[in-house]
């Protein structure tokens, strides 16, 4: 029994390393299979295979082996069967099997075995034959090797340059992020208290945490057109274009005004310099107290004289304003709209009508001569009236400066742009941010205003220019002379600049328009800027 049991699990055995051998066969094909169609799939578009596609496939075919090979495990009766069918022995094993399963006994019983058992003894288990699959094993290696080849072989150059790009623009991009959220903390460094009031720096961080780094040229130009974006909506919001259209008209009015006080606040509205006229506004404005010496009282007159004037001017001049139609309760409204209904905020030209009739009767009151109580509290309500004005127009300096950070923001946002594209091998935004974005020239020299400057232009007579007729019949010394121009085609000097002053203003009034879109508008700002530093400048 113990003899038949041997040769049964030998037989068993052998079995099991020839499913074994076929199982490899198979798996070893299916895995090299796999990475060979790895290898080409990545091959097709030039890329090198990545190894970790072929440890995966070996990795699966290994367990598929062993999984495969716990499952079709021989027993004891595929033994059997395949022993008697091998050599000869008439089903007497399989017979055996049943025989001492059901647990029979009796001299035919032990007869039998005893046959088995000599007839087993002189057969050796490796006579089962084993089926090896060969050619699957070849294929399989042969693809192996294939497959691994390709693994050896390198990026196309194609390819190589690509990676290339992408490695650059992952490294420029992550400089860009870095770079603008550094120019953003010191851009929020540089606001004042007022400032911060308009421009909310939490919104500004959150605004420079939007940009990621990616190796994709075109999404980190996507992402630094939308900063910029963003960026012009931001600055769009701290216009008050209302305010300094009445301002503008109150400008041209008190430039009319015979106190060199009231052109002076001209001027500097016109200048949209608010900070010094809110100082000139308080040098004007009328102090009055209980007691007051003969010279305060003086004082007093001079500044109440000179407030009804400038409230006069002002207020005739925001009277000249269209606002046009009232907005309607289901309107939508603009931005400087929406934050003075938020703010109950008094619209300006009210405010000045407002300090007009407060100063009208402080001025017919001091007129009289007289200083009383009244007075006195007509001064304090005038001089209150006044101090509003000036908060107003420290808000509007106040949004100025924030409007012109966020300008110079901007316009280092092209210089970014420019960086990411890799025209230019270095970023500097926060050396662009340091000087004005308009900023250039050979060296350090005088600006202008350029506002100011139309009334001073000597192309212009503005109205403001003495006439001189001579007397051809009058006698005197007089020098009478021929002068030749050179030769050659071209214009004036100054009446270049002019013109080329004239275009500017023309592109500005196009980018300054609501209803142009964003894109265009850099697009026309950026045409018109290669177009003056190519062209030639002209010389005065």
């Amino acid at each position: 029994m113990t003899s038949l049991a041997s040769f049964l699990d030998a037989v068993r055995h052998r079995l099991d390393r020839g499913v074994a051998s076929r199982i490899g066969a198979r798996c070893l094909l299916a895995a090299a299979s796999a990475c060979l169609v790895w290898a080409v799939a990545w091959r097709i578009f030039g890329y090198a295979a990545p190894r970790i596609g072929y440890a995966i496939a070996g990795g699966i075919g290994l367990l598929a082996f062993v999984i495969a090979l716990m499952a079709s495990r021989r027993n004891s009766t595929d033994a059997a069967v395949a022993a008697d069918e091998t050599f000869g022995l008439k089903d007497g094993l399989l017979s055996w099997l049943g025989f001492r399963a059901k647990g029979s006994e009796g001299e035919v019983y032990q007869l039998h075995e005893k046959m088995l058992v000599a007839r087993v003894s002189s057969l050796d288990p490796a006579g089962v034959p084993l089926v090896h699959p060969k050619r699957s094993y070849g294929t399989g290696v042969l693809l192996a090797v294939i497959a691994g080849g390709l693994a050896f072989l390198p990026h196309s150059q194609a390819v190589r340059d690509k990676l290339a790009r992408e490695q650059m623009t992952a490294e420029r991009s992550a400089e860009v992020k870095k770079q603008v959220e550094e120019a953003v903390e010191e851009l929020i460094k540089e606001l004042g208290e007022e400032e911060r009031k308009v421009l909310d720096p939490a919104k500004l961080r959150e605004l420079a945490k939007q940009l990621a780094e990616t190796k994709d040229q075109r999404e980190a130009e996507k992402q630094i057109a939308k900063f910029e974006q963003e960026l012009a909506k931001a600055m769009q919001g701290l216009e008050a274009r209302q305010d300094e259209a009445v301002l503008k008209l109150s400008a041209e009015e008190l430039a009319k005004s015979s106190l060199a006080d009231a052109r002076q606040l001209g001027k500097q509205l016109d200048a949209k310099d608010f900070e010094k006229a809110k100082q000139e506004l308080g040098e004007m404005k009328p102090e009055a107290k209980n007691k007051m010496t003969p010279e305060e009282l003086e004082q007093l007159k001079k500044n109440a004289a000179k407030a009804k004037e400038m409230a006069k001017r002002m207020a005739d001049g925001a009277r000249q304003r269209n606002f046009g139609k009232a907005p309607k309760p289901g309107d939508k409204m603009d931005g400087e709209q929406a934050q003075m209904a938020e703010g109950n905020q008094q619209p300006l030209q009210e405010m000045l009508e407002d300090i007009d009739a407060e100063a009208r009767q402080l001025g017919a009151k001091m007129e009289q001569g007289e200083f009383d109580p009244d007075a006195e509290a007509m001064a304090m309500k005038l001089g209150g009236k006044m101090d509003k004005l000036g908060d107003r127009l420290g808000q509007l300096g106040a949004r100025q400066k924030a409007k012109d950070k966020l300008g110079k923001l901007r316009a280092g946002m092209g210089e970014a742009r420019q960086f990411a594209q890799g025209q230019s091998q270095t970023l500097g935004l926060g050396q662009s941010m340091a000087q004005s974005p308009d900023a250039g020239g050979k060296g350090a020299g005088k600006g202008s205003v350029e506002s100011r400057r139309n009334e001073r232009d000597e192309l212009k007579d503005n109205n403001n220019l003495a006439q001189l007729k001579g007397n051809p019949n009058a006698e005197g010394p007089s020098s009478n002379s021929v002068e030749s121009a050179e030769s050659g085609t071209g214009i004036a000097g100054r009446a270049g600049v002019d013109k080329q002053r004239e275009f500017r203003r023309q592109m500005e009034s196009l980018v300054r328009r609501d209803d142009i879109p964003e894109e265009l508008k850099l697009g026309v700002r950026e045409y018109f800027e290669r177009v003056h530093e190519t062209g030639e400048a002209p010389t005065e």
